[in-house]
């Protein structure tokens, strides 16, 4: 099997920015890669992650694992084929975006809270594999490698980070202070002190928030 870190560290930037681009969590795609292709030792056709094929001229057959009826069988099926790993991942999300059933299973919903446990469990609730036992490898993959770092890294480059408040009385004072401005007329909309209060606030909402405030503050419709 070839390096863990050395295949993490060679697609990890990829993720990132798909991350950021498609809103699937690099750690997932690091984790999936990595479980599909044994850390890039398997990637036929640069497919990292055994996204079946259509019959076209741009897929290969390949004998692989199925897990039907209680048991593990071999079965021959198509395989997308891709010029590199990149074109790989890239494909991955918009196979992830363009199939419903991920979206309606939450996977998008999870990823948006940087919650990698319910995006795999997605993923396996809405039949992306057929091993019972696929979101747990993914997460015992990114908790062992702390895959849920580039998360946040990709986050918090792109402002989509939940503010990192360590204990529940700051968010509680977070929202305490929203509703006092809301109540002197600075905010406008009270969901602000609402999403304080869940702990759902990013840091690109509250720079927004500050910005408004202080112009209001001034005078100043904002």
């Amino acid at each position: 099997m070839a390096a863990p870190q050395s295949f993490i560290d060679s697609i990890s930037d990829e993720a990132m920015a798909d991350q950021l681009a498609t809103g699937v969590l690099a750690s997932i795609t690091i984790a999936q890669a990595a479980l599909e292709s044994g850390y890039g030792q398997y990637v036929k056709g640069n497919n990292l992650f055994g996204i079946k094929g259509h019959g076209s001229s741009t897929d290969a057959l390949h004998p692989t694992s199925e897990y039907v009826n209680g048991r593990w069988v071999q079965v021959v099926a198509g395989f997308r084929v891709y010029d590199s790993w990149s074109d790989s991942i890239y494909d991955h999300s918009r196979f992830l975006l363009d199939n419903p059933r991920y979206a309606l299973a939450g996977f998008f919903d999870a990823a948006r809270q940087l919650d990698y446990a319910g995006a795999a469990r997605a993923l396996q609730k809405a039949g992306y594999a057929t091993d019972p036992q696929y979101a747990n490898k993914l997460i015992s993959l990114i908790e062992r490698y702390k895959l849920f770092e580039y998360d946040r890294q990709a986050a918090e480059e792109g402002g989509l980070i939940p503010m990192r408040l360590q204990h529940d009385w700051q968010w509680k004072q977070l929202g305490d202070a929203l509703e006092g401005l809301y109540q002197k007329g600075l905010l406008t909309d009270r969901q602000w002190a609402e999403r304080a209060y869940s702990q759902n606030l990013t840091v690109s909402e509250v720079a927004w928030l500050n910005t408004v405030i202080l112009a209001r503050q001034q005078g100043i419709q904002a």
